[in-house]
C-alpha cells in the first residue's frame, strides 16, 4: 500500500512523474469541444549506483561491492484532458492524465519494467457547496524505502480514491466532510496487500482574515491480507484532531493539524496503540526567485512487507527553490523518516520470522538539481541524489547507501 504519509523520499518515481503538471497558462495543442488535448513527454537518463538498493557490506569482488549499478533510461509519454475551471475550481471542472513509464537498464535487463500513472478529477461549486472526486492508480517497481522497507525491487499499483466536500454554513464558518481509500495490490508472495478507508468531518472558523482553524475527527480501518495466525494487524482507529491555517504575512503561509489517535487491533493477544500524530506544511517565498518549503508529518500505517507489524512513521522534508537567471533555477530538497516496526500482537505470539523483522529505520537524502527552460514548453534539467537508510535489523540487513546521478528533458503542451 502506498502510505497514506507519502513517504516515498527521493524515489526514482519521481522522474516518471514529472511530466504530470501542466502548465494552464499556455495554449493546448488542439482542442476537441471544450476540451483541452494536452500531450507531454520526458525522457531520462539516470546512473544508479544500487538499483536493487542492497546492503551496503555485501561480499567485494566487484567494483562497488555488494551493490548492483547501472545506467537506467526511463522514457515517458503521456496524455492530459481538461475542461473547465481547472486552476481555481470554483466552478464546474474535469481533469485527466495518463502516462507510461518505460524503464530500461543497460546491463540488467531482468530489471525492465513497464509502469503506468492515470488520474481522474472532477467537481466544481454550486452556491455554497463544493464537491471535488478524484481517482489515481500508481504502478511502480522502483527500490522503495517507506512502502517495501527497501526490499529491492517490486511491482505494485496503488489505488487512492478521494471525495472532498465542502459547505459554508456562514461567512465565517464552514463544515467539510472527506472520504479517502487506499488500496495496494503487491507482487511476491513476501508482502501483504492491504485497504485503508477513512470518513473525515472537519468544522472549521475564520477567526481572523488571515487564520482560519478547524476542529475534526477520523474514523478509519486498515484491512490486510492474511488470517489470525499471522497476526495481521486489521485494526479499527480513531482520531481527534485540530489544525490551523495561519497566512502570516504575504510572503508565509503555515498549514498545521495534530491530534491524538486511538486503534483497536483485531487480534485477541494485541495490545491497543495510542499515539500523537500531526502534520505541518510551510512555505516562504522569501524573494521573487526564492521559495522555501518545510513538512513534517507522523502517522502509523501498515507495513506491506511485513504483514504482521505496523509501522509507525516520522518525517521531515525541506525544499529550497532559487532562481539563478530568468530561465536557470537550483533546488534543493532534502528529508529525514524514521519508520519505527511493531509488531500488532504480543511479542510472544508473534511468528518467529516476523519477530526477527521488527526494527527501525532511519532514512535521509539530498538531491541538488539544475534545471533551465529553452523554451516555452521545454525544459532540461540534471541531478544528484544521495540516499542512506540505517536500520537496527537484525545483521544489519536493510542498511544501505546510494548515489545517483541523472539528466531529463521534457516537453509539453
Amino acid at each position: 500500500m502506498k502510505n497514506k504519509l507519502t513517504l516515498a523520499l527521493g524515489s526514482v518515481a519521481t522522474l516518471a512523474g514529472a511530466t504530470s503538471g501542466v502548465a494552464q497558462d499556455s495554449s493546448p495543442l488542439f482542442k476537441v469541444g471544450s476540451v483541452d488535448v494536452r500531450p507531454h513527454a520526458a525522457y531520462s537518463l539516470m546512473y544508479d549506483d544500487n538499483i536493487f538498493l542492497e546492503h551496503k557490506a555485501k561480499a567485494a569482488g566487484r567494483g562497488n561491492p555488494g551493490r548492483d549499478h547501472d545506467f537506467v533510461h526511463i522514457i515517458t509519454p503521456g496524455l492530459r484532458l481538461n475542461a473547465g475551471d481547472v486552476g481555481q475550481r470554483q466552478s464546474a471542472y474535469f481533469d485527466a492524465n495518463y502516462q507510461v513509464a518505460i524503464s530500461r537498464f543497460m546491463d540488467n535487463d531482468g530489471a525492465n519494467a513497464y509502469d503506468q500513472n492515470a488520474s481522474v478529477e472532477l467537481g466544481g461549486k454550486l452556491n455554497r457547496f463544493s464537491l471535488a472526486a478524484k481517482q489515481t492508480l500508481v504502478q511502480s517497481s522502483d527500490a522503495n524505502v517507506a512502502n517495501l522497507a527497501a526490499n529491492g525491487r517490486v511491482r505494485r499499483k496503488t489505488w487512492v480514491t478521494n471525495i472532498d466536500t465542502d459547505y459554508e454554513i456562514s461567512d465565517k464558518t464552514s463544515a467539510s466532510l472527506d472520504l479517502a481509500q487506499t488500496i495496494g495490490d503487491y507482487r511476491g508472495v513476501a508482502f501483504s496487500d492491504s485497504a485503508d478507508r477513512t470518513a473525515s468531518l472537519w468544522f472549521d472558523y475564520q477567526f481572523l482574515p488571515k487564520v482560519k482553524a478547524g476542529v475534526g475527527g477520523t474514523v478509519g480501518y486498515l484491512q490486510l491480507d492474511g488470517n489470525a495466525a499471522s497476526h495481521n494487524p486489521n485494526s479499527a482507529y480513531y482520531q481527534g484532531k485540530l489544525r490551523l491555517d495561519w497566512q502570516a504575512t504575504e510572503k508565509i503561509n503555515i498549514a498545521a493539524n495534530g491530534g491524538y489517535e486511538f486503534r483497536n487491533i483485531q487480534d485477541a493477544s494485541a495490545n491497543d496503540p495510542s499515539m500523537f500524530v500531526f502534520g505541518l506544511n510551510a512555505t516562504w517565498k522569501a524573494a521573487e526567485r526564492t521559495s522555501v518549503q518545510l513538512g513534517a508529518n507522523r502517522g502509523r500505517v501498515a507495513s506491506n512487507a511485513l504483514g504482521g507489524a505496523l509501522n509507525t512513521q516520522t518525517a521531515f522534508t525541506a525544499n529550497l527553490r532559487q532562481g539563478l537567471a530568468e530561465n536557470l533555477t537550483l533546488t534543493l530538497e532534502g528529508g529525514y523518516s524514521i519508520a519505527e516496526y511493531e509488531t500488532s500482537a504480543a511479542l510472544l505470539n508473534t511468528p518467529a520470522g516476523i519477530r526477527a523483522g521488527i526494527r527501525d529505520d532511519r532514512y535521509y537524502f539530498v538531491k541538488p538539481a539544475l534545471g533551465y527552460r529553452f523554451a516555452e514548453r521545454a525544459q532540461a534539467s540534471v541531478f544528484y541524489q544521495y540516499r542512506r537508510n540505517e536500520s537496527t535489523a537484525v545483521g544489519n540487513g536493510n542498511d544501505f547507501l546510494n548515489n545517483q546521478l541523472g539528466l531529463e528533458v521534457s516537453y509539453r503542451f
